[in-house]
């Protein structure tokens, strides 16, 4: 108990030090007037260049994605007797992130593109919009039917596992056919992926109030923030043991 509150004492102080050091560098360089500079620029880069970023952006993760099965389907293949953990590391892991990067980056930009658009009309407006629910359409597609074949594989080396895609539980289903060491592995990742999305989220409310000492971004960040932090929590007492 005393060595637990001798680290606690330490890293209270460390804190409170941290806090001291990054309000003095603050006034210092007003990261404040810094943040809003740095806001407006990247705002004026992406209403130049939003309806390019949307276009290679999801693409290009795309693309990637598509690599990485490659090169696993073919180390898989000639490997797969000598390391049994390659369906679940190296290129087949990678194109698993890059496919979901893929998706998380063609809905985010595609609602981004369509709210900006609409403030922002020009002579061209309704055929880019056109177009861009087209195209988040197609990849979309695409990305399922490529989730479809890169999990089929999987399946075809690992028949125990579950490999219905498209339906609703297949997270839940897909779990529940990993074995204890997987379902493991998915746990501990997901407690990890907590513990860095907390702070994150913490760090982002900070950001999100320097600016707003100069300009405030209105309540909408800020409640969207608090949302996202309370449903992380929420879930994570409610399953933890």
């Amino acid at each position: 108990m005393k060595t637990w509150k001798n680290n606690f004492t330490v890293r209270l102080i460390l804190l409170m030090v941290l806090g001291a050091l990054t309000g003095i560098f603050a006034s210092r360089i007003k990261i404040d007037e810094l943040l809003l500079s740095l806001n407006r620029n990247l705002e004026a880069f992406y209403f130049n260049h939003a309806f390019t970023i949307y276009l290679v952006l999801p693409l290009t993760l795309t693309l990637l994605a598509l690599g990485a099965y490659f090169r696993g389907k073919k180390q898989v293949t000639e490997d797969l007797a000598l390391d049994r953990d390659l369906l679940r590391e190296g290129s087949i892991k990678r194109a698993n992130l890059y496919m979901h990067l893929a998706s998380v980056f063609n809905y985010f930009f595609f609602i981004l593109y369509m709210a900006t658009s609409l403030h922002k009309p020009d002579d061209a407006f309704v055929e880019r919009i056109f177009f861009a629910l087209v195209y988040f359409i197609l990849l979309a597609v695409f990305l399922v039917y490529f989730q479809k074949r890169l999990v089929d594989f999987i399946h075809s080396y690992r028949p125990d596992l579950y490999s219905d895609t498209l339906s609703f539980s297949y997270a839940k289903k897909r779990l529940e056919s990993s074995d204890e060491r997987e379902q493991l592995e998915i746990y501990r990742a997901g407690y990890k992926a907590f513990t860095i999305l907390m702070p994150s989220i913490g760090v982002c409310s900070l950001l999100l109030f320097f600016v707003s000492t100069v300009h405030f971004v209105g309540l909408a960040p800020f409640l969207l923030l608090l949302v996202l932090l309370s449903i992380g929590l929420v879930s994570f007492h409610h399953y933890s043991v």
